[in-house]
């Protein structure tokens, strides 16, 4: 239940101490990690020192209040999942929500039934973030570098991953594009091969075609 949610970090910020201790104890079933803070400016000094996935964020905040916080993280990050709660349902509170690309706006009481349906659309999401259709029966996932179709189940390289995702998006990678998978330095023709065959063997068979001298295509 909730699978994709287990390899997440969640970040909560509420003022209440009761609150935010029960609530935290019960997300802990269903994140890596999850950080919480009494306050805005706790929080962001939180989100600063380690990788978070996701935002639960209260409005009514001592000193700077949820949607000051929320406007500083976006002009970090602009697509990481926030969820705002609030005892209020203010106007402006909710057209500035949707100016800074809420996920969801929640009215409190935080019940048990409104965290299973936030859990159920969150997990959802990132679950369509993290797998695609690559082509027609073959799928990839970017959480757990897998590819799978028919039966088969595979697990690919970060550098297949990358490759496979130009390819997805664009449904062609050149010679240029395919050495800049290699980071660290040029790779050798010969590594270039090792890893076409390497990646050719976990694709079903004839679904990478090359163009001589341009690249390679779906």
């Amino acid at each position: 239940m909730y699978d994709f949610l287990k390899t997440k970090t969640l970040l909560y910020i509420e003022d209440d101490v009761d609150v935010l201790d029960n609530i935290s104890t019960l997300l802990k079933n269903y994140f890596a990690e999850i950080f919480s803070s009494l306050n805005a400016e706790t929080g962001f000094d939180i989100f600063s020192k380690n990788s978070i996935d996701m935002l639960l964020v209260d409005i009514e905040l001592p000193g700077m209040n949820g949607i000051e916080f929320i406007k500083k993280i976006r002009e970090i990050d602009k697509d990481i999942p926030i969820v705002i709660i609030s005892a209020y349902t203010k106007t402006d509170y909710l057209l500035e929500s949707v100016e800074l690309k809420i996920d969801k706006y929640i009215v409190k009481p935080l019940t048990s039934k409104k965290l299973h349906l936030l859990l159920e659309k969150m997990n959802s999401e990132f679950k369509l973030k993290g797998e695609f259709e690559f082509v027609s029966g073959v799928t990839l996932n970017r959480h757990d570098l897998t590819i799978r179709y028919a039966d088969e189940i595979h697990k690919l390289t970060s550098k297949e991953l990358k490759f496979l995702e130009i390819l997805n998006n664009r449904k062609f990678i050149n010679y240029d594009e395919l050495n800049e998978l290699w980071e660290e330095s040029p790779p050798t023709q010969n590594a270039i091969r090792s890893f076409l065959k390497a990646l050719r063997k976990k694709l079903p068979q004839d679904i990478l075609k090359n163009r001589q001298n341009l690249g390679y295509y779906v």
